[in-house]
């Protein structure tokens, strides 16, 4: 039984362990708002002292001491979240790539009003690949009109500025895709570095015993913003130490870190890739959006086509969503400008002379693509030289006729094995499209919404609430009170024994 010192002792440990409850407390209602703030607890043990005489041993209680103090964290809520997120950020940039794709189709679309106030929307360049075979068939019947020439070749260069525009929009998104790598790999270097920054304060703040949890939340946020660029691990060593790592790769290492890099252009001989810019060694990242980026920057699957290939089975087999889309825009205008070009270049133009290509390329050293092609500037200066026979019969205009048959011929494209005319096989491109993107969106969506779900779950492990921190001061202090009326009433003992000396 302890003494009336010893229940003094007792009494006024419960008093300190109270007190740095309440202040706890506290610190937990002084960080309701604060962001990414985990809720502080303090874990408190029996105190006692245990002798033996050989015989037997006596326990001796001396009151409570404090365990430790320590933030409310789920170590497994906080790596499946991190593996989640980066899964989620990559699809997050994979569905907006597809999104802004159609976005770009859309902007070369028409919108149309009839008398009854009806609107319909049409594909631009749906419209412009009919109004380009109108020009030809109005031609096939007056091939001497000169006007209708013209029309034909103005039709043309309307088709060609539209595929081009489109083209060239889609090069700056894949371009956009490079400088995604690059400025996500920076900040992840930035990111690594304040990590390790952060390792080293709390090793020393927590060295002679010291709490830091406030830099612990600091830490933890850092990570959770490395989630969403790439595939990090977490782990913490017997000795305490932090250390993140990508694919095996470490990048922070205690209070050291490892610096990335960015190599390749992105195009198909030079691919990008991520390697540490110590040793130039690859390192693998599968997801987050650094990985996305590394994707929709791939031009593998973009390629000249030879006319020996036609008909070019388009397929939807390239990683990037960007190079599948130009590498069908490409087959779209190469096919069909290799096919009226074998047709214009075996007849003979209005004065009798050897029959021109329609479509030429802008750099002659370099092959027949929707970055090297142009209406054959010889006939935009002089339409005489537009091809519509094949000899100089009066009245013979099969060459023209020929290329309104490309119009319906099914022979002419193939997607995935099928074969398809010029209008079917760009409607197949948007349903591709379209298909794509609700596929990206509905993934996305359902992956976001784990993400959140796992958020909402550390948040009931981790979040501070006040009606919860009120109702612990009210405990502590009651139990800080009873401990000091403890104290006062032995002081009163004391004071009496002394009296009846």
């Amino acid at each position: 039984m302890s003494s009336t010192f010893g229940t003094y002792s007792v009494a006024y440990s419960g008093m300190y362990t109270n007190q740095a409850a309440l202040t706890t407390t506290s610190t937990n209602l002084a960080n309701v708002d604060t962001t990414g703030a985990s809720k502080v607890q303090l874990t408190s043990v029996d105190s006692s002292t245990s002798q033996s005489d050989g015989t037997s041993t006596t326990v001796s209680t001396n009151g409570v001491t404090v365990s430790s103090i320590t933030r409310s964290r789920d170590i497994y809520l906080d790596s499946t979240y991190r593996t989640e997120n980066a899964e989620s950020t990559y699809l997050a940039v994979k569905s907006g790539n597809v999104e802004y794709i159609d976005t770009i189709l859309s902007e070369y679309d028409t919108v149309t009003t009839d008398d009854d106030g009806n609107t319909t929307a049409t594909s631009g360049v749906e419209d412009s690949i009919t109004d380009f075979f109108s020009a030809w068939e109005t031609l096939s019947t007056s091939s001497t009109s000169e006007t209708d020439r013209i029309a034909v070749v103005t039709a043309g260069s309307d088709l060609l500025t539209k595929l081009i525009a489109i083209d060239e929009e889609l090069q700056q998104l894949q371009e956009d895709a490079v400088t995604g790598v690059e400025d996500g790999v920076d900040s992840l270097n930035d990111l690594a570095e304040q990590v390790a920054d952060l390792n080293a304060q709390i090793t020393l703040a927590e060295a002679g015993g010291g709490e830091a949890s406030y830099l612990r939340d600091q830490r933890d946020a850092l990570l959770d913003e490395m989630s969403s660029l790439a595939n990090i691990t977490v782990t913490t060593g017997s000795d305490g130490v932090l250390s993140v790592s990508i694919s095996g790769v470490t990048v922070v290492d205690g209070d050291e870190y490892n610096t990335l890099a960015v190599e390749g252009s992105g195009t198909t001989d030079d691919p990008l890739k991520v390697v540490l810019a110590d040793s130039g060694n690859e390192v693998d990242i599968t997801s987050g959006s650094i990985k996305a980026y590394m994707e929709d920057a791939d031009q593998t699957g973009y390629e000249t086509i030879d006319a020996s290939d036609l008909p070019y089975n388009f397929t939807t087999d390239a990683t990037s969503s960007i190079t599948t889309m130009r590498q069908a825009l490409n087959i779209l205008i190469t096919t069909l400008a290799t096919s009226i070009n074998s047709l214009t270049s075996s007849g003979v133009d209005l004065d009798g002379n050897a029959g021109l290509d329609f479509f030429t390329t802008i750099d002659a050293s370099e092959p027949l693509s929707i970055t090297n092609i142009q209406v054959n500037p010889e006939l935009v200066s002089d339409s005489d030289k537009v091809v519509t026979s094949s000899g100089e019969d009066d009245g013979d205009n099969s060459i023209a006729d020929a290329i309104c048959d490309l119009d319906s011929d099914t022979a002419l494209y193939e997607n995935e094995g099928t074969s398809l005319d010029i209008i079917d096989y760009y409607s197949a491109i948007t349903t591709w499209l379209g298909t794509e993107g609700d596929t990206l969106s509905s993934n996305y969506a359902t992956q976001a919404a784990l993400v959140t779900q796992l958020d909402y779950q550390r948040d009931a492990v981790s979040a501070i609430s006040i009606d919860e921190e009120m109702s612990n001061m009210i405990k502590y202090q009651t139990a800080y009170a009873a401990s000091a009326r403890v104290m006062n009433t032995i002081d009163d003992m004391i004071a009496s024994l002394i009296d009846a000396f």
